[in-house]
């Protein structure tokens, strides 16, 4: 019996079921009836096939090109443009080019738009830098090692002429020993210590648990021990239907009372 349905909603009406009534997860069908389909449909009405022309032999078409090219057809440019004026009277063109006089070779001095549009402009004024003179070299020979820098401060600390540094200024009476905090702060209140979870060997040993008397040694089953309902699984019961012959009317049945429960421990 499936949890989804009742016996009324299951039967067929002669105590029987069928695999489509008792699937519950959509995946378990009867194979039902293949009948041809008798009618008219409106799929060749909104789907017309294509009218295609099917040559023998499968071949394309070729295209055939002539062999002979018509008049005119490898004119150039030049020969098309010359036919346009052939048989006409065409005057040459006349040079519009000033006629050559002769006139002095005077320098130009007159104001041109090239002047009018770039005016010109000062340069910027850049400062002359003095000339900078070299310091005269002095006369010796200077040692700048660290070496070398360092012997006046070891012959004054040889001769203990250094001058010492200033004391402290600070008293002496609040000095204080170097004692171990003994109290309690602020973050030992606010964070308290976590307690140590106990160790597992105090956990195993709690001693020999004696097993009750009352026992009964001649069963192999036990009703007092119930399976929990965590080890238990639920499958559709359809899955667990047996092969069985299709009926005449393209349903696997099976009796009402026989419907696997789908519980698989």
């Amino acid at each position: 019996m499936t949890q989804l349905h009742s016996v009324a909603s299951l039967d067929y009406g002669d105590g029987r079921t069928c695999v489509c009534r008792i699937c519950e997860c959509g995946k378990h069908r009867c194979p039902g009836l293949k009948i041809p389909f008798i009618g008219e449909t409106t799929y060749r009405n909104e789907y017309v096939p294509k009218e295609a022309d099917h040559d023998q032999g499968g071949r394309k078409k070729q295209v055939l090109h002539s062999t002979k090219a018509e008049p005119g057809h490898f004119k150039t440019t030049k020969q098309e443009a010359a036919e346009l004026i052939e048989g006409k009277h065409i005057h040459p063109a006349e040079s519009y080019k000033p006629r050559h006089e002769a006139r002095e070779n005077l320098p130009f001095d007159a104001n041109t738009t090239n002047r009018t549009d770039y005016p010109g402009y000062m340069p910027e004024y850049r400062r002359t830098k003095p000339k900078q003179e070299p310091m005269p070299s002095l006369q010796g020979i200077y040692d700048t090692t660290k070496g070398a820098m360092d012997d006046p401060i070891k012959k004054l600390s040889a001769n203990s002429k250094l001058p010492k540094p200033p004391k402290s200024f600070k008293s002496e009476s609040t000095a204080q020993p170097d004692l171990p905090f003994d109290g309690v702060s602020s973050y030992m209140v606010d964070y308290p210590a976590k307690e140590a979870p106990p160790a597992r060997s105090a956990n195993m040993n709690k001693g020999f648990v004696p097993v009750p008397e009352n026992r009964d040694f001649q069963t192999i089953s036990s009703e007092t021990y119930v399976i929990p309902p965590t080890c238990l699984q639920r499958k559709c019961p359809a899955a667990f239907v047996s092969g069985r012959p299709v009926s005449q009317d393209g349903h696997i049945k099976l009796s009402v009372y026989n419907i696997p429960s789908g519980i698989v421990s």
